[in-house]
């Protein structure tokens, strides 16, 4: 993972969750991962905290959260964020392939968009699997791969070198399934809308028809 790259685009970044159709992405990868992500306990760790926008709502929800990125600029947002509901969360800054051995045992483990800048997912989450307390859940939320979004990811890296889908890898359902991670995962597939929509409506009206690849892919293991 690139730290730079993460750090510069911090400022902006919640910006695009602002627009329709950003709030779109974020109503359906969020409904997408609080059906999968059901810890038995309430000690989770976040891979890939970001700037925050799904820190804040694990925090708000009574959950005692880790929260890991290597971003130190995102982290200060993601920082202010859950200070001002007046919660508290650990703050680990760092590369996850490097910290795996030092990590403390969790009820749930989750991570949303980080894995695709990850050197070696496989591994990583072979690893975070281990992490997990019995019953535990690991969830990711991955870009799909052969989808509208992956190929918008691909342009915009070939357009611009300082892009951070520079070093980004998608991913396919088949591709999930072969990795050797505990149990066989269960996998939620959505973001069915053009990153071209118009609109908040008619991007839900898109996602509720399900018609053709999905745009995003959310796995959960559970222990």
């Amino acid at each position: 993972m690139t730290k730079q790259i993460f750090d510069d685009v911090a400022v902006q970044y919640d910006e695009w969750y602002e627009n329709p159709i950003g709030r779109a992405v974020d109503y359906v990868e969020r409904r997408a991962l609080e059906e999968l992500f059901r810890p038995q306990g309430n000690k989770i760790l976040e891979i890939g905290c970001g700037t925050g926008l799904y820190t804040v709502r694990m925090a708000a929800n009574n959950y005692n959260v880790t929260a890991l990125d290597i971003s130190s600029e995102m982290m200060k947002i993601a920082q202010a964020k859950v200070q001002s509901i007046g919660k508290e969360v650990k703050w680990i800054l760092g590369d996850i392939s490097k910290m795996l051995d030092s990590l403390e045992t969790y009820d749930g483990i989750f991570s949303m968009t980080a894995l695709e800048f990850i050197h070696q997912p496989q591994m990583v989450l072979q690893a975070l699997y281990q992490k997990l307390n019995p019953g535990g859940c690991l969830v990711i939320g991955v870009i799909a791969d052969n989808s509208t979004w992956s190929e918008v990811y691909r342009q915009a890296a070939q357009q611009d070198p300082e892009s951070v889908f520079q070093s980004a890898h998608f991913f396919t359902e088949k591709e999930i399934r072969a990795w050797n991670i505990g149990n066989e995962p269960e996998i939620r597939k959505v973001l069915f809308f053009s990153p071209e929509t118009m609109s908040y409506e008619e991007a839900m009206e898109q996602e509720n028809k399900a018609q053709g690849n999905p745009g995003f892919l959310v796995a959960n293991w559970r222990k």
